[in-house]
């Protein structure tokens, strides 16, 4: 066994917190911005398997380790706080990258903990306890899926599920898949198993209510469900509809479980506790089955003295800059603030497109590329209130001319805003940001960065960025 690194920030100490929604608030001692909740019942006891956001996190690169909370009766919580640091901790060596969604299960005597490496490989951890302390179950990653959620049946077989929408897993495109796990739980008991004929975005999981399998996942901002008589069924699991909105100011991932004859769905906001959608808050609510089966979507609800913050994001500085209307008469910005949007920080996707990572001094951070008539969809995007010019940003890279970016509107066939030519930069790891204008826009919007490209071409994107203009002279 492993022994757990003791510097991270704080030695925690066994907290209680009689409340709900969110189940932990800035003024709690040791509080923490926790996400992805993958929520399981052991030995009677609910444990919520978090990622963990920074609190000066200005993107999902910060987050790098995992929490454990814990409850026996989901008013009280005890925080255990940093429980896997899979970076950092001894037997990990083969982890990289941003640590997303995990989830946990348990089997002959062990947990084993899934979590993503490299963003599209699962690592696992394993304890005799729920809590740890944890190590290392292989020694490399053992299957390749985006957001590993894993089952174990009634009869002990193990399943695993995700999505392939950063790697295709047989056929194109982005769906559930489903594979056997053999009885170590660390392999693979036979191929991977197409479960949807619709499209997904991420956030897969799955669970089991009276003999049906339940599969949700992310579509757009909404997650969705499906059912189905057997885990990993023959002729695709059967569409449902909606389970959850969007969650509050960040991408949903939700869990589920039965827990004292009732169940719950677990999930994250980014609308309390003065967060945003880098620093998220887990949540829970209770779930309503119809006689079918069929689930009523879920309606998130807040403790009545819980104040819902207004998110704020950490402000870019620029230069002031001049801006020219169509007649040529100046007309000077104030553009001394600019906003960010990472690549990956979409909430639907389409076509051809895969994850990449680049190394800026100490840092990575995750790039899109995109070939042609890929998209990738940014939701409620807020551009202020006036309709004047505004700069508009792309950082890119292309070893080769022919690309464009068409930002449109509303939908990806919808209004064409601005059409950015992208230029060859010389190389992959060579990129260039390229600047434009657009206008007719404010307020919360959705957009869409189309890629048109020739036959052959690709270029990554790195990041959008804007600077909402205040008019200040003629």
């Amino acid at each position: 066994m492993i022994k757990k690194i003791t510097f991270l920030l704080f030695v925690i100490g066994q907290f209680s917190f009689a409340q709900q929604n969110p189940i932990l608030r800035e003024g709690n001692p040791n509080f923490l911005y926790t996400a992805d909740p993958a929520a399981e019942v052991f030995n009677g006891k609910v444990y919520l398997y978090c990622s963990h956001d920074q609190p000066d996190a200005i993107n999902y690169e910060g987050m790098k380790d995992y929490v454990i909370l814990e409850s026996s009766d989901l008013k009280n919580w005890i925080n255990h706080g940093v429980s896997l640091d899979p970076q950092l901790d001894k037997g990990f060596e083969y982890a990289q990258s941003n640590m997303n969604a995990p989830d946990a299960a348990y089997k002959n005597g062990w947990y084993y903990w899934y979590f993503p490496s490299d963003i599209t490989h699962v690592g696992v951890a394993k304890s005799k306890s729920p809590t740890g302390p944890w190590e290392s179950a292989v020694t490399n990653e053992m299957t390749t899926i985006f957001d590993p959620t894993v089952i174990v049946d009634d009869d002990g077989q193990a399943y695993i599920f995700g999505n392939d929408h950063w790697v295709d897993i047989g056929e194109k495109g982005s769906h559930i898949m489903g594979a056997k796990l053999k009885d170590n739980m660390v392999e693979l008991d036979g191929p991977w198993v197409r479960l949807t004929k619709e499209t997904v975005n991420e956030a897969v999981h799955v669970f089991k209510r009276n003999g049906i399998f339940y599969f949700s996942a992310r579509v757009g901002p909404i997650t969705k469900y499906w059912m189905a008589d057997s885990p990993l069924p023959k002729n695709y699991a059967t569409f449902k509809g909606e389970l959850a909105p969007n969650s509050p100011e960040s991408p949903n991932h939700t869990s589920v479980i039965e827990f004292n004859d009732q169940w719950y769905l677990f999930y994250h906001r980014g609308d309390v506790n003065n967060g945003n959608r880098y620093k998220r808050s887990v949540c829970y609510d209770k779930i309503t089955f119809r006689k079918d089966g069929t689930i009523e979507p879920i309606v998130y609800t807040l403790d009545k003295n819980v104040e819902i913050t207004k998110p704020v994001y950490p402000k870019r500085k620029r230069r002031e800059q001049k801006k020219y209307n169509p007649k040529g008469k100046q007309v000077v910005f104030d553009a001394t603030e600019s906003i960010r949007y990472e690549s990956e920080d979409f909430s639907s996707i389409s076509g051809d497109l895969k994850v990449e990572k680049i190394k800026i001094d100490e840092n990575s951070e995750s790039i899109i590329q995109l070939s042609n008539k890929s998209w990738l969809g940014y939701t409620e995007i807020e551009f202020g209130k006036s309709a004047e010019s505004f700069s508009f940003r792309v950082n890119v890279s292309a070893p080769k001319k022919g690309n464009k970016i068409v930002v449109r509107m509303n939908s990806p066939t919808g209004a064409i805003l601005k059409t950015i030519p992208i230029p060859s930069t010389g190389g992959w790891n060579q990129y260039k940001t390229i600047s434009t204008t657009l206008n007719r826009v404010r307020g919360a919007q959705t957009i869409y960065l189309c890629s048109e490209s020739d036959e052959g071409s690709l270029f990554n994107l790195n990041w959008f960025e804007w600077t909402p203009a205040v008019k200040k002279g003629k």
